[in-house]
């Protein structure tokens, strides 16, 4: 089942334009809602026998790794989150509305750019939640990256790790429509690609395709009402920017 969303217009909004969300500097372990500092050296048995997957968006905060996993309790909630560093790649909008009202997070590759991510480290149990709130929707694909260089925060360099790409490709860059647009949210360093907030990504959509409604009403409206954000969602795509990572190996779509 997906998380459930708030019932009043305003924390719609908040939600919708609070895109990717807050996380920590640093790592941390989620554990029932909290979420406490990995300082020092990463401890292995904290990783060990977990799958590491790549959070470049909304998952590497604790308000939405609580949406998804809040179900949990004790040691069968916890989630160690660990800040990173992936090479040759950025963190761009995808080609979609979310039914939250976002426009979320995809990689592509971006050689000679360095972006800051987070790797989720989940056991085989918690996966298949992952996968529910990830593939369930249809905006998601996951699989195997190789031949990465992710430099985890106080751990081991990572060569091979998992992550959910769009399948819906990129948003285009209204300026620039052969290229994506990053996330402003996202630091990076040596990016090529231009970076804008969630507001503005959303009134990229809003000038594009509603022009008629006020930004916030476009938001709502697409929430509320599923065939509008479908055909949305139609139309971003046949403007989007193949997403291109090389070395991705498809799993599950």
């Amino acid at each position: 089942m997906p998380w459930a969303l708030p019932d009043s217009d305003d924390a719609l909004l908040r939600l919708a334009k609070g895109y990717p969300y807050a996380a920590p500097d640093g790592s941390y372990l989620y554990r029932e809602g909290e979420s406490a500092a990995l300082r020092g050296p990463l401890d292995p048995a904290l990783t060990a026998g977990r799958v590491p997957v790549i959070a470049h968006g909304s998952n590497r905060a604790p308000e939405q790794i609580h949406r998804k996993f809040g179900h949990l309790t004790g040691a069968a909630s916890e989630i160690p989150v660990t800040r990173a560093w992936l090479t040759d790649h950025d963190v761009v909008y995808s080609a979609h509305m979310t039914r939250y009202g976002s426009i979320s997070a995809t990689l592509h590759e971006a050689p000679g750019t360095r972006v800051q991510v987070y790797v989720t480290w989940l056991t085989e149990a918690q996966l298949p939640r992952m996968h529910e709130t990830e593939i369930g929707a249809g905006n998601y694909a996951y699989g195997r990256m190789g031949g990465v260089k992710l430099a985890v925060e106080a751990g081991p360099e990572l060569t091979e790790a998992f992550a959910y790409l769009s399948v819906h490709g990129c948003l285009a860059d209204p300026e620039q429509p052969e290229a994506p647009l990053a996330l402003a949210a996202v630091p990076a360093e040596r990016r090529v690609h231009r970076h804008v907030d969630q507001e503005t990504a959303l009134a990229v959509l809003h000038a594009a395709h509603h022009p008629e409604d006020d930004l916030d009403a476009m938001i709502l409206a697409n929430i509320k009402d599923v065939p509008r954000r479908r055909r949305l969602v139609e139309a971003l795509q046949h403007a989007a920017v193949p997403w291109s990572v090389p070395g991705f190996e498809l799993i599950v779509k």
